[in-house]
């Protein structure tokens, strides 16, 4: 077991621990997810819905306006700023995990579903405005990545095919174009893994520290970054399920995203609490 040690003289210095995991841990963390989901249906698949509603707009939006070429490379653009999407389920799942006996989606009379409906919009809002400033950093941060690999990928697929506005007959799915130039798969493959590996590191548990720990973004993004290295085997199964499973609701046309949403952002906190742990003493709730 290591120990990470927050870096900044601004606020106490705490230690976390980070244990060595099993290499199929992120099972249990999708088990755990789908657990939270089935304990607050409605309120995980209304998140999810309004999630799987801004990627078809984001889609429809690159479609109306000419900009076909976009499309494939936004798929992977969504790998990037989903987990900022998903800080309001993380919120939710440690308030669940404070109170495990009140569940959001069961209010027997009117009185008590009108005050269990505000409850926990209001604990989630007390929870996440602990680290406004950070959370909006680490947000801005993974939007900058998000333009600089739209970029990025109409740079590369222009210099290749020269093709800068190809229009909507001449977009072609990436396993096709993969096959059209093997120069354009390479560097496109290695590219995207290099920024997908550096993103991941960065941010698979700064978020969710950042929902439950009054820490800055970069100290966040520090732990995240070795906590990630020790355990690298199970990140990098953790990493795969995430992709899988995100893929597979952008290719059921979005509807798969409104499950996949909140179990992959419920499972991101179990994560979180299961390779960074506070070192004599409980975390912030």
């Amino acid at each position: 077991m290591n120990t990470y040690v927050l870096s900044t003289s601004q606020i106490p210095r705490r230690s976390f621990a980070i244990p060595h995991l099993p290499s199929n841990q992120p099972i249990s963390w999708l088990r755990s997810g789908f657990d939270d989901l089935m304990a607050a249906p409605i309120t995980g698949l209304l998140y999810g819905a309004a999630v799987a509603a801004l990627a078809f707009l984001l889609v429809s939006l690159t479609v109306g306006i000419n900009r076909f070429f976009f499309v494939p490379f936004i798929f992977g653009g969504f790998l990037i700023i989903g987990p900022i999407l998903s800080v309001g389920l993380m919120a939710m799942a440690k308030r669940r995990e404070k109170h495990p006996d009140r569940h959001p989606d069961e209010h027997p009379d009117r009185q008590r579903e009108q005050q269990g409906a505000k409850e926990p919009a209001d604990t989630v809002r007390r929870i996440l405005a602990v680290n406004t400033s950070s959370l909006s950093l680490m947000g801005l941060f993974l939007l900058l990545v998000f333009i600089n690999w739209i970029m990025l990928s109409n740079l590369l697929f222009g210099g290749v095919f020269h093709e800068l506005m190809p229009t909507y007959t001449e977009v072609r799915p990436l396993p096709v174009l993969f096959g059209q130039s093997w120069p354009f798969a390479l560097v496109f493959g290695g590219v995207a893994l290099v920024m997908a590996v550096l993103v991941f590191r960065l941010t698979a548990l700064a978020l969710p520290m950042l929902v439950d720990q009054r820490v800055d973004a970069f100290n966040a993004a520090f732990a995240s970054w070795r906590a990630v290295g020790d355990n690298w085997r199970p990140m990098t199964l953790w990493a795969l399920l995430i992709a899988a499973l995100t893929t597979l609701g952008i290719l059921t046309y979005f509807v798969g995203l409104i499950i996949v949403t909140p179990i992959l952002g419920y499972a991101s906190w179990h994560a979180y609490r299961e390779t960074l742990i506070p070192e004599g003493q409980t975390s912030e709730r």
